[in-house]
């Protein structure tokens, strides 16, 4: 058996110093996963001299109103929460009488390995925890299960802002924008800020979702529509309006310079940027929590004279302020870090389980020379991957007729032989996590068959290099001449004016490695997808192995058919009782557990059942939290489709459904 092992106007403020506590203990790595950034920082050297490069050291005097905003964002692992926590709690001590919010800024549910095994349940507890006073959506929050999704809106207990998607489901539970009071500390005065969240309605970050579509079909309208609307509506009730955002910097730049907001904070890209375009200072602190932005807003209230002799203070401009704090240089909070700890154990029974059977043709898998050779590794997870990006029953719809991956991201050098993995020859998370790192991403992309096949050719040239291309079972190519020639795209023979729809890195069409597909694709920028459609391969492939085990789960029970004499079919009402232990007609984790055990032979703790909850989530067809009778026919309706799809890779044939085959 398989044994699974656990394991507006500004003045300025003076550069000042914050204290910054320094970790303390041992804390291991927890797994990421998004994409890295692809822009370098953007600090600008010298900010608008209506701005400070800074915040106060000292705490606000009793008639100073002062707002201190903590925010992170595109946060793709728990590594840094557990000391943002202590940021948040620590600013709060060294400036009594400061209002402080924390906040996150869209882009947290996924796409990142943990989350493909929990549905974000690990990252919601964490920022619950801290507790996070303001979140906001990001585009990828659309790419777990809607009704999750919801389920995470409705328990967050904090303050949810949606301005520009409020046909949301869940609206009830999120408000259209906050108004934050910041009284003085001797109650003097009181200061209103308001804030309003704006995400992307670029069709091109949803142009994958089948119907209804991403976010369960509500409208995502433009977000600048959206940030006039709401700063009509707060700029009489508030003393200043911080739009919140995820958003490209480009258009970012667009609403600093269409608005007169003295500040935005914003996520959605990766990398950092500290700039000010026209008179309005952009925040983006990047990715992971590696950094907070801390915004510090003031209003000193000392009364002024206006023209008349009335009192004018109330026309007063707040002084901002504004640094970037590195979170890790701040200890972790024992509590949380120990709840994040145990999060990340959901992945330990999956290191070393068979998440794939490796077809005799590939054996032994192997990445040597994967930069000058086509090594089965290599083909391996391109074809897997393809496999997977090719399923129709899930919230994304792709049609995929490639996937291609450079030599240099298939990085284990490693030969897999079969004293590694036991007596059988599988594939495993270990596997995945050595061979491809955490935060690669594969977008669709348009490409000629001409040159499709010429990129590939060009890398297929001369001494290794890291852009050897690496490519899917479909993929054939004569290694009779020199160079080589592909011949076959998707099984088929090459059509050089075809457009095929290929998965791949796409900073390495641009990156000089393919000559072909660099001068094309920098000619034509057009046609690559925005980043943020981008689909991290970690996740990708955790959803696919969900769904091989639970296909291993019928075929177990086709032979037990098979065994009883029944005529072929798809017999629903026997699968689910063979596995429905009590006969309520429900399969639960619990159930799926022994079923692991008794029909695939898994050795497997019982107090584990993270492998258990996996399978389920994709057994529940309708999202309801229940595997029933009808789940199973809407796999039996699938299932055909299943083995076609992976009939490369599976080495004995399968039992035969047809679409009319009855559901008994």
């Amino acid at each position: 058996s398989n044994t699974i092992r656990t394991s507006s106007n500004t003045t300025t403020r003076m550069e000042a110093r914050v204290s910054i506590a320094k970790p303390t203990g041992g804390r291991r790595q927890k797994s990421g996963g998004g994409r890295p950034p692809e822009n370098p920082d953007s600090i600008a050297a010298n900010v608008n001299a209506h701005h400070a490069t800074s915040v106060s050291s000292e705490p606000p005097p009793p008639s100073e109103s002062r707002l201190i905003v903590l925010a992170i964002t595109d946060v793709y692992t728990l590594q840094n929460l557990a000391s943002f926590k202590t940021l948040v709690e620590q600013t709060r001590e060294q400036y009594p009488g400061a209002k402080v919010i924390s906040m996150l800024t869209g882009d947290f549910l996924s796409p990142y390995l943990l989350s493909a095994i929990d549905q974000g349940k690990g990252m919601m507890h964490a920022l619950n925890s801290i507790p996070l006073d303001y979140i906001t959506w990001g585009n990828h929050e659309a790419d777990i299960k809607h009704s999750v999704v919801c389920e995470h809106v409705r328990n967050f207990k904090g303050t949810w802002i949606n301005s520009n998607m409020i046909s949301h489901e869940a609206m009830d539970h999120q408000v259209e924008y906050a108004i934050v009071d910041v009284p003085s500390p001797d109650g003097s005065s009181v200061r209103t800020v308001g804030l309003v969240a704006v995400m992307s309605n670029d069709p091109k970050l949803y142009a994958n979702f089948k119907p209804p579509g991403a976010f369960g079909g509500a409208t995502i309208t433009d977000p600048w529509e959206a940030l006039a609307k709401y700063q009509i509506l707060l700029e009489k009730e508030t003393d200043l309006i911080i739009p919140l955002q995820h958003l490209y910097v480009p258009d970012d730049h667009i609403t600093c310079e269409k608005f007169d907001f003295p500040v935005v904070l914003s996520g959605h890209d990766h990398h950092r940027v500290d700039e000010t375009i026209q008179g309005t200072r952009l925040l983006k602190p990047g990715m992971n929590a590696v950094y907070a932005t801390m915004l510090e807003i003031s209003w000193s209230n000392i009364p002024t004279m206006d023209a008349s002799g009335g009192d004018d203070h109330g026309k007063e401009p707040p002084t901002i302020g504004a640094k970037f704090v590195s979170v890790e240089d701040f200890p972790a909070d024992p509590v949380l870090d120990e709840a994040n700890e145990r999060a990340y154990d959901a992945l330990e029974p999956l290191r070393n389980t068979e998440l794939a059977r490796v077809p005799s043709k590939y054996e032994p898998l192997s990445s040597d020379n994967s930069r000058g050779s086509v090594c089965t590794m290599g083909t391996y997870i391109c074809s897997l991957l393809k496999s997977s990006m090719s399923v129709t029953r899930r919230q994304h719809s792709y049609r995929i007729d490639a996937v291609l991956l450079m030599g240099g991201n298939i990085r284990g050098n490693a030969s897999y032989d079969q004293d590694s993995y036991d007596q059988d020859s599988f594939f495993s998370l270990e596997m995945l996590e050595s061979e491809i790192k955490e935060n690669e991403v594969v977008a669709v992309v348009d490409m000629p068959g001409w040159l499709l096949a010429d990129g590939i050719q060009a890398t297929h040239i001369g001494e290794p290099t890291p852009g050897w291309m690496q490519y899917d079972f479909g993929i054939e190519e004569d290694t009779t001449v020199s160079p080589p020639v592909v011949t076959k795209v998707n099984s088929r023979d090459l059509d050089r004016e075809k457009i095929y729809r290929v998965a791949t890195k796409i900073g390495d069409l641009t990156n000089g490695q393919s000559p072909p597909w660099t001068e094309y694709y920098k000619a034509h920028p057009e046609d690559l997808p925005p980043q943020g459609a981008y689909t991290n391969i970690h996740s990708e492939l955790m959803s696919y192995f969900g769904r091989n085990l639970w296909r291993k789960l019928w075929d177990a029970i086709s032979v037990i058919i098979e065994d009883k004499g029944m005529e072929k079919g798809c017999h629903c009402e026997f699968r689910l009782g063979q596995l429905d232990s009590d006969g309520d007609g429900t399969v639960t984790v619990q159930d799926l557990q022994k079923g692991l055990e008794e029909l695939l032979g898994y050795s497997i703790d019982d107090r584990k059942t993270t492998l258990a909850e996996f399978v389920h989530r994709f057994a529940d067809t309708t999202g309801d939290g229940k595997v029933r009778q009808q789940d199973f026919e809407q796999f039996c309706h699938e299932i055909l489709e299943t083995y076609e799809r992976d009939s490369w890779r599976l080495d004995h044939p399968k039992p035969a459904y047809t679409r009319r085959s009855t559901i008994s």
